[in-house]
């Protein structure tokens, strides 16, 4: 038995809240170290005389009980002590299991992985006092006054921003920030009437107001805009690598790092992108996507297959002969998973469509009929041997 386990008796002792099994331990243990009392350090003078009173009595009454037999008439304190080891041997044996089911129950809960299942709407707010909100777990209605804007969750588990009255002149700006993790999407309108469609892990940092001459946000990852028209006020959206332009339109932008170059892609109207390096821009018309390299010089320009580049908000894997890294960053953002790549990684590119609430073996499934061999340890897929 470890010492805590003992202390833990030995406490409960104390506070009259032993059970019979307890106690009994404890007149055996005390039996096998008179007179010491060795690991009973805990009771007082008072307390320790009692307990041997009570194991006296209780031998004593056990004693009466058995008819005269050569055991009678042994030696009292060697009966005692042969109680003391029965006791220890069956006692001692019993709390010793227990414990040992304890740690091993525990250690089970430790180690157990929850299963991979896949992303849904989640994302924390953070305001502008730095306090956040959980949106997942926020009930319906309004969340927080932010500025002049009122703060809500509609009905639909979408974020909104109401304005209920004018910025005063000079006003300092309240800026909020949304924050989607692996495994998590969301969808909010922004105080102007834009909506934007949030991929898992992005952020998206917004003022709680439009105010001067343009609408500016800030983006890390992936979003997806549709942009209220105000030829007045153009709306940009500021990434790391590059500045996009709209006076009202609909558009994806890509900026997760590890896909290694930022993507535009338009689908209506008309955007500019400026890169951070040099001054170049490129303006795109419906169905072309920009690419660019963060810390690099040049944006080019191609054409886009659209439903595949916003599969995403729709719920769908679209692979429209992507590389296996491709996939698998797509597949570990959403299902919350890291992936390990053993052996060579293959050249091949890939085909396929799937709903995104699918199980995670269904996009490993086409990756196996096309002999890329997966499996999955714990919460990380193993890809390759």
């Amino acid at each position: 038995m470890d010492r805590q386990t003992f202390s833990d008796i030995l406490s409960r002792y104390r506070n009259g809240m032993a059970s019979e099994e307890e106690i009994a331990f404890l007149h055996a243990y005390y039996l096998l170290h008179e007179p010491a009392g060795d690991g009973l350090q805990g009771l007082s003078r008072e307390e320790k005389i009692q307990l041997k009173q009570d194991i006296r009595e209780g031998i004593r009454r056990e004693m009466d009980a058995v008819e005269t037999t050569p055991v009678r008439r042994m030696n009292f304190s060697r009966w005692m002590v042969a109680a003391a080891l029965i006791l220890l041997a069956g006692i001692g044996g019993y709390f010793f299991f227990q414990r040992q089911e304890e740690q091993t129950r525990e250690e089970m809960a430790r180690t157990q992985v929850e299963p991979i299942v896949p992303g849904g709407n989640k994302a924390i707010l953070t305001l502008s006092d730095g306090s956040t909100v959980l949106l997942d777990d926020a009930g319906n209605g309004v969340l927080a006054t932010q500025g002049n804007a009122i703060v809500k969750k509609n009905a639909d588990g979408e974020l909104a921003y109401d304005l209920n009255s004018r910025p005063a002149t000079g006003a300092a700006t309240v800026f909020n920030t949304i924050n989607t993790p692996r495994g998590g999407q969301y969808k909010l309108t922004l105080p102007d009437g834009t909506k934007v469609w949030l991929n898992a892990a992005t952020v998206l940092r917004f003022p709680t107001t439009f105010t001067g001459n343009e609408r500016k946000v800030e983006l890390e990852g992936e979003a997806y805009f549709e942009v209220a028209t105000n030829k007045k006020m153009p709306f940009r959206v500021q990434s790391a690598a590059q500045t996009v332009e709209v006076l009202g339109t609909h558009f994806n932008i890509n900026t997760y790092k590890e896909e290694h170059d930022v993507k535009t892609t338009l689908l209506e109207g008309s955007v500019k992108v400026s890169a951070a390096v040099a001054s170049e821009q490129k303006i795109l018309v419906p169905g072309q996507q920009s690419l660019l390299v963060p810390g690099k010089a040049g944006i080019s320009v191609a054409e886009a297959n659209v439903e595949e580049v916003v599969a995403w908000k729709n719920g769908l894997f679209i692979f429209n002969k992507v590389s296996l890294e491709t996939i698998m960053h797509q597949v570990a953002r959403w299902y919350d998973v890291e992936v390990e790549y053993r052996g060579r990684i293959t050249d091949d590119v890939f085909v396929g469509k799937l709903n995104r609430s699918e199980n995670v073996q269904e996009v490993l499934r086409i990756l196996e009929l096309n002999n890329v061999k997966c499996h999955i340890e714990g919460r990380k897929i193993i890809v390759g041997k």
